[in-house]
């Protein structure tokens, strides 16, 4: 849609010189289609029907198309239940976290239960790196991702894992291509909107990818660089006295800049690292205790 409307903003700027239209600015809108048809009600009988014989809610795709103006035909193109959690509990955060204990934070999107977790491990992809890889060295990391998290000592603990784009793309410019097994152990999921400087990625939110992490009780956040109420510890987090990687796998030195595994009983020696996410206020904060 963003794609047509700059060519018709374009065109009717051409013409509005050429004095062969008077300026008015053109918005597309679903107003009409909401309020003058029977569309949502039409929509909440398909999905309460689909509900009563799943016996669960669903998530459905759909194409709507119109032979005249009161008209139209509603055609499912799929459906699939849909998992619903309660909302978890949340906990209020310390007050005042200083500067160099606080490991990230974001305020949203954030998808899953409310939740304080005690991190075990953190496993962070370097956006710049990663930007400047050949795509097969882009899906050396997703391999190398799916060996970490079924690690035996790392897949017991709980972990997060942060990374440029979308994990679970099939196109490794947008983000690493790992598939849902190579990260079922994955507790916490962190996409970075950043690549390299000519493309900040798209987010998960809504792809089939998304509604695997949701199913599988992941919580999930995105990190924008550079906004306000998002920062992230790059000092700890490409801290290289603390990267576990090659003593974890020898073999993966190769990725060792690239890939960062910390142990977070080794960044924060004596206390340990937690997040705390509240999905209601879409807040949060992940910090050196």
């Amino acid at each position: 849609v963003e794609m047509y409307a700059a060519r018709d903003r374009k065109l009717e700027r051409s013409l509005q010189g050429r004095g062969q239209i008077e300026s008015s600015p053109w918005v597309l809108t679903f107003d009409k289609l909401l309020s003058e048809t029977n569309f949502v009600q039409d929509m909440k009988d398909i999905l309460q029907t689909l509900q009563h014989a799943y016996k669960y809610p669903v998530d459905v795709e759909f194409t709507l198309n119109f032979f005249n103006k009161e008209n139209y035909k509603i055609n499912l193109v799929q459906c699939r239940p849909l998992q619903i959690y309660d909302g978890g509990i949340a906990v209020s955060p310390p007050q005042n976290i200083a500067p160099e204990n606080l490991v990230l934070q974001s305020r949203g999107p954030v998808i899953g239960k409310s939740t304080q977790l005690d991190l075990d491990w953190l496993i962070y992809v370097v956006p710049g790196l990663y930007g400047k890889m050949p795509q097969s060295e882009r899906y050396a990391v997703a391999r190398a991702i799916g060996e970490i998290t079924s690690h035996t000592e790392v897949e017991s603990g709980v972990i997060m894992l942060l990374g440029p784009g979308r994990w679970g793309t099939t196109t490794p410019e947008l983000g690493v291509p790992v598939s849902p097994t190579e990260i079922q152990s994955v507790n916490v999921l962190c996409e970075i909107v950043a690549m390299h400087d000519n493309l900040v990625p798209d987010v998960s939110l809504g792809t089939h990818f998304f509604n695997e992490l949701v199913e599988n009780d992941m919580l999930y956040l995105a990190f924008f660089p550079n906004q306000e109420g998002h920062a992230i510890n790059t000092t700890i987090m490409e801290d290289p006295s603390l990267n576990c990687l090659t003593k974890l796998f020898p073999e993966l030195h190769e990725l060792e800049q690239a890939v960062r595994v910390l142990r977070a009983s080794d960044a924060a020696p004596g206390s340990g690292i937690t997040i705390n996410a509240d999905t209601m206020t879409q807040r949060v904060v992940c910090y050196r205790t």
